[in-house]
C-alpha cells in the first residue's frame, strides 16, 4: 500500500493533517470518510515522509471502510421494493427530518462521527421508511460516500436545500452549524406552510357543507313538500316555484349534475398535472381577491429565507438560483428567477431584475440593492424574510378575518332562502283559510 498525506476536518471544523496507508488516493479520502473526517486535500507522500508515514487509519475503521465499498445503484436496485422511488408507500413526515437534522447536529458538536450519528438516528426513528432511509444513508457514508451525496439519492425524502447546504458545510468545515440552521429553516417553512393550509381549510370546509346541505334539501326535503303542495292545488310563489323546478331539474337529470361535477374534478386534476392547466392555475393563485396576496407572501418569505440561508453557507449565487426557484411552486415566479439566472449570468446585479417585475415589491427590491451595496446580502435577505413572514401573518389573519363572515353570510343565504321559499305557500294557505 502507498502512504498518502491528508488534510482533512473533524466533525467541530477542526483541520487535521497526517498519513494514511491506502491502495489509492480515491481509497485514502474513502477511508477517512468512513471515519467522519471531510477530505480537503490528499496527496501521496514522498521521500522521508512516505518512510516516517504511520497509517492513521485503525483497522476497525479500515474494515468499516472496506466492507462496504460505494456502488452505484444498479437499475435493478431501483426497482427493488427496498430503494427510494417506493419509500413513498410508507409516507415520511417532514417532522422526522427535522428532528433527524436536530438530533444530527448536536451529535456532530459533541465530536461523534457522522456515520455513527447516523446509525443512531436510524435507530431513534419511530418510522420504519425513515429508519430504512436513514440505514441506507449511514450505510454509504461509512462506504466511503460524502453526507451530501448520501442523501442526494434519496431526494424525495431529503429536499434540494439540505443537500446543497450539507455540500457547503463539507466544503466548510461547519457541519455542526449547518445542521443546526436546516433544522431551524425547514422548521420555520413547516410553520409557514401550516399557516397557508389553516387559511384555505375553513373555506373549503364551508363549500363543503354548503355543497352537502343543498343537495339535501333538493333531493329528500323538497320533494315531500312538492307533494304536499300539489294536493292542495294553491298557486306557489314564484320562489317556491324556484326551488322546485331546480328539485326537479336535479331528480330529473341527476345523471347531468354527475357528469358537471366528474368534469369539474377532472379539471381540477389537470390544472395541477397538465403544464398548461398548472400555468392557468398558478396565475389564478396570484390574482384572487383575499387569497392572491396571501401566496404572494409566501412565495417571497420562502425564497428569502432560502437566499439568506444559502448565502451565509457559502452556497455561489448561481447555484442557488435553481433551488430557490423550485421553492416557489408557482409558474408565474419560476419564470421570474428564470430571469434573475439569466440576467446574472449577464453581469446584471442580483436586485435589478427584482425592481424590474411586479411579484416582488419595491420595498423588497430596495432591501436587497441595499444588501448589495453594503455588503450583507446574507444579513438582509434574513431581515426581508422576517418582513415578509410579519406581513404574510397579518395577511393570513386579515383573510381568516374576510372569509369567515362570508362564508357563514352566503350559508345562512342559502338556507334562509329555501326556508322562506318552504313557508311562503304555509303562509299563503293559512291566510285564505282565515279569510284575510
Amino acid at each position: 500500500m502507498a502512504q498518502f498525506q491528508y488534510k482533512a476536518r473533524d466533525g467541530r471544523g477542526q483541520l487535521n493533517t497526517g498519513t494514511i496507508a491506502a491502495p489509492s488516493a480515491s481509497q485514502a479520502g474513502a477511508m477517512l470518510r468512513g471515519q467522519g473526517m471531510f477530505v480537503v486535500a490528499v496527496q501521496e507522500a514522498v521521500g522521508k515522509a512516505a518512510k516516517a508515514a504511520r497509517p492513521a487509519n485503525t483497522p476497525q475503521a479500515e474494515s468499516k471502510a472496506s466492507a462496504k465499498p460505494y456502488a452505484k445503484p444498479s437499475d435493478k436496485d431501483a426497482d427493488d421494493d427496498d430503494w427510494e422511488p417506493n419509500v413513498g408507500r410508507q409516507k415520511i413526515r417532514r417532522q422526522d427530518v427535522i428532528t433527524f437534522a436536530h438530533q444530527l447536529a448536536v451529535m456532530v458538536d459533541t465530536g461523534v462521527s457522522i456515520s455513527e450519528a447516523l446509525s443512531c438516528c436510524a435507530d431513534q426513528s419511530e418510522s420504519d421508511g425513515f429508519k430504512k432511509v436513514l440505514q441506507e444513508v449511514a450505510d454509504e457514508v461509512r462506504g466511503g460516500r460524502e453526507l451530501s451525496a448520501a442523501l442526494s439519492l434519496h431526494e424525495k425524502v431529503f429536499p434540494s436545500v439540505m443537500v446543497s447546504l450539507v455540500r457547503a458545510s463539507e466544503m466548510s468545515g461547519t457541519m455542526g452549524k449547518m445542521l443546526d440552521r436546516i433544522s431551524k429553516y425547514m422548521a420555520k417553512e413547516a410553520v409557514t406552510s401550516r399557516k397557508i393550509k389553516s387559511a384555505l381549510t375553513y373555506p373549503a370546509i364551508m363549500i363543503t357543507a354548503v355543497l352537502i346541505i343543498t343537495s339535501g334539501l333538493l333531493l329528500f326535503v323538497l320533494p315531500r313538500f312538492a307533494s304536499i303542495y300539489s294536493n292542495r292545488g294553491a298557486a306557489l310563489p314564484a320562489p317556491t316555484q324556484l326551488l322546485m323546478g331546480l328539485s326537479n331539474s336535479v331528480q330529473t337529470y341527476w345523471w347531468a349534475y354527475l357528469l358537471v361535477v366528474a368534469g369539474l374534478i377532472a379539471t381540477g386534476v389537470m390544472g395541477f398535472t397538465t403544464e398548461t392547466g398548472r400555468r392557468i392555475t398558478d396565475k389564478l393563485k396570484l390574482n384572487v381577491p383575499i387569497i392572491g396576496p396571501l401566496f404572494r407572501k409566501l412565495y417571497i418569505t420562502r425564497s428569502m429565507r432560502t437566499m439568506g440561508t444559502m448565502i451565509e453557507a457559502g452556497v455561489p449565487i448561481l447555484d442557488m438560483i435553481p433551488i430557490v426557484r423550485s421553492v416557489t411552486n408557482n409558474c408565474e415566479y419560476e419564470l421570474f428567477w428564470d430571469d434573475v439566472d439569466q440576467r446574472l449570468r449577464n453581469g446584471s446585479q442580483l436586485s435589478a431584475p427584482f425592481f424590474s417585475n411586479d411579484l416582488i415589491p419595491r420595498s423588497v427590491a430596495q432591501m436587497i440593492f441595499a444588501g448589495e451595496k453594503s455588503g450583507r446580502l446574507g444579513d438582509v435577505m434574513y431581515k426581508v424574510a422576517e418582513y415578509t413572514e410579519e406581513e404574510f401573518d397579518e395577511q393570513v389573519k386579515a383573510a381568516t378575518s374576510y372569509i369567515e363572515p362570508a362564508m357563514v353570510v352566503t350559508l345562512g343565504a342559502i338556507i334562509g332562502f329555501v326556508a322562506i321559499a318552504l313557508l311562503l305557500p304555509i303562509f299563503q294557505v293559512s291566510k285564505v283559510a282565515s279569510g284575510g
